[in-house]
């Protein structure tokens, strides 16, 4: 790292494991990273409380949510979860606002039940997950008013399970707002130490994530392979965004009326670009996606890292835009399918991240010729 180093990231890490498939032995694997990377808190789910407290023996702080991920539980329910939660072992909770709350405008609805579950928190930790993927600016700078009223220890970005997760102008925006009694969280998507540390430098005191733990796993287990193992950084997938979002204007698409622009990383680090080239006879049409991959293998490459995907019949309101049967394939030929990403972008803050074995399963290689 340039200026801290991993055990300084990893004390701010709230390393995570919220996942609905999650089982004893993924928790109690996550139990372990955390006591052996020296990490904030271990985040599981409720149901694993207990187990995981009495499994950890106070070696790190067990971390759980309520009303997770959607928020709109009845204040009751909230704090019976947060009650069950702290008597089963949890040293710290976050918890999710009623977001359709705060849409109404029931601000002090929001401000009691805040301050509800954390009377039944105690001494314990209590952060306040306001997605703000679903929010507008002014309702962010609302929220960050409301929990420094409140007596919330954080204010939290994101669940991690809606459209998107923490964002550079969310922290910057929660440091210019809430009061000095609050900390702040960022979470979801923070997948490099590049991430990591730019989100602390900007005031996070914490970081809901598993990639940083799995970062370091890595680089411990495959040190000769560097960083090429490493997750995209926020920087990078916002660049690949804006360079696929550029390429629309090149598309030509007189009949569909559909453009398509990509942005193709290999692993030099140089972006490929490509749009959609469309033709009356229909079948010589080519994809975006392929454009940028053929470019990028005429001119030499063959290892490649990620793409991004943007498309719609209007470039101010474009959508995801999953890739074509015949350009998964093409991804295929030259891309590892557990390691190569999919971004699947409709702008600079939504997007989702597919590797390409989620898109092309059980797919044909070259492996049965």
């Amino acid at each position: 790292m340039k200026d801290m180093n991993e055990k300084e990231i990893l004390r701010h890490v709230d390393h995570t494991l919220l996942s609905q498939e999650a089982v004893w032995d993924e928790i109690r694997q996550v139990c372990d990273d955390a006591v052996k990377y020296d990490t904030a808190s271990v985040c599981i789910p409720p149901s694993y409380v207990k187990q995981a407290a009495e499994y950890v023996g106070g070696r790190v702080p067990i971390c759980t949510v309520i009303g997770f991920p959607n928020g709109y539980e009845t204040t009751a329910v909230k704090e019976f979860e947060t009650k069950d939660a702290i008597a089963n072992g949890a040293d710290e909770i976050d918890m999710v606002i009623n977001i359709g709350w705060l849409k109404d405008r029931k601000y002090d609805q929001i401000e009691e039940e805040i301050r509800i579950l954390k009377n039944a928190c105690g001494s314990k930790v209590l952060k306040v997950i306001i997605e703000t993927c679903l929010l507008t600016d002014e309702e962010k700078v609302k929220m960050c008013e409301i929990v420094t009223r409140s007596g919330a220890d954080y204010i939290k970005t994101s669940t991690g399970f809606s459209k998107a997760g923490a964002t550079f102008d969310d922290i910057s925006l929660f440091a210019d707002h809430v009061g000095g009694n609050v900390k702040m969280k960022a979470a979801g998507g923070i997948s490099s130490m590049e991430d990591a540390e730019k989100f602390l430098e900007l005031g996070a005191d914490r970081l809901g994530t598993s990639r940083i733990v799995k970062i370091v796993k890595t680089e411990e287990e495959n040190p000769a392979e560097g960083t090429c193992e490493m997750e995209l950084s926020q920087g990078m997938i916002a660049k690949l965004i804006e360079t696929a979002t550029a390429q629309l204007a090149y598309s030509y698409s007189p009949y569909s009326g559909f453009k398509v622009g990509a942005a193709l990383l290999a692993e030099s680090g140089r972006i490929y670009t490509g749009c959609n080239i469309e033709n009356s006879a229909f079948s010589p049409t080519n994809c975006a996606e392929r454009t940028a991959f053929f470019k990028a293998v005429s001119e030499g490459e063959r290892k490649f890292r990620a793409i991004c995907i943007i498309g719609g019949k209007d470039i101010s309101e474009t959508v995801c835009t999953p890739p074509c049967g015949v350009c998964r394939q093409v991804m295929a030929e030259f891309c590892d399918p557990k390691k190569f990403k999919v971004i699947l972008a409709s702008g600079r803050e939504k997007y989702r991240i597919l590797r390409l074995e989620e898109l092309l399963p059980f797919g044909f290689g070259s492996e049965y010729l």
